[in-house]
């Protein structure tokens, strides 16, 4: 396995444009990684790239529109990468969404977009990315989860199914690849907090959280960060199969 450090090394970053990703790109971008902002939002990801850039006084950083539900785009975004900077090192499976359904109200149309977005992706993207890995010998995957897949959640169940896959598939993942040099763990997050005004439910809904976890304040897309970068890391070498679950304690397990 690589002990290339991070800095030499090249990330994907899906759903890289906006939330939690953003936060992942700006981190990574800052401790002189190449980063690839990989998002539908095609504009965001240019417009993030070229941000970082500015700040970092170098081409660290390039944006790259896809979709990750579709096998030519994600192909497209690994060669873009590849163009790029020369190789992927690091693959961070961040795209998704988190809608809250009734189980009543979820039809099976619903129940399949949910489940191509959240573990569809993932398995696109890796197999987009396995080549290049399994050539050089080397790579890391991190696929984003939840903390819900230890303790469920009523009104998500497509999502915390398709997040449970994710986990799943990640363990699978880590006995397959490690012969190649690859390591394959996942992140699952807590409930992060957007970096916007609430509603007063919102607020309540926050501080019941909170109250049930040992860190006793809302979560933020920061609080990730260190993590990520950890995974991202040759410091994390001889880790994979894992799921780090960073939710302030509210799971424990």
């Amino acid at each position: 396995m690589s002990t290339k450090p991070l800095d030499e090394r090249v990330v994907i970053v899906t759903g890289g444009a906006n939330g939690i990703g953003r936060a992942y790109c700006e981190d990574l971008a800052r401790a002189g990684a190449r980063v690839v902002v990989a998002d539908i939002d095609a504009d965001g990801a240019h417009d993030l790239a070229a941000s970082l850039n500015d700040a970092c006084g170098e081409k660290r950083v390039t944006g790259v529109g896809v979709d990750v539900t579709s096998p030519e785009d994600t192909i497209a975004m690994v060669d873009t990468a590849r163009s790029t900077f020369g190789s992927v090192d690091v693959l961070v499976n961040n795209a998704g969404s988190y809608p809250h359904v009734p189980f009543d109200d979820i039809d099976l149309d619903a129940w399949r977009r949910v489940m191509t977005l959240n573990l569809d992706s993932v398995f696109l993207c890796t197999k987009a990315v396995l080549p290049a890995m399994t050539a050089q010998g080397d790579g890391v995957i991190i696929n984003i989860a939840t903390n819900l897949v230890w303790s469920g959640l009523a009104n998500m169940a497509h999502y915390i199914a398709a997040k449970s896959g994710v986990v799943g598939l990640t363990k699978a993942l880590a006995r397959e690849l490690g012969p190649r040099g690859i390591t394959v763990n996942a992140l699952a997050p807590g409930a992060v907090i957007p970096d916007r005004p609430l509603s007063q439910v919102g607020r309540n809904a926050v501080d019941e959280i909170v109250r049930y976890q040992a860190v006793k304040r809302p979560q933020g897309p920061t609080d990730l960060v260190g993590a990520l970068r950890f995974l991202c890391s040759p410091e994390s070498a001889f880790v994979s199969g894992q799921v780090l679950t960073v939710d302030g304690g509210l799971t424990m397990h």
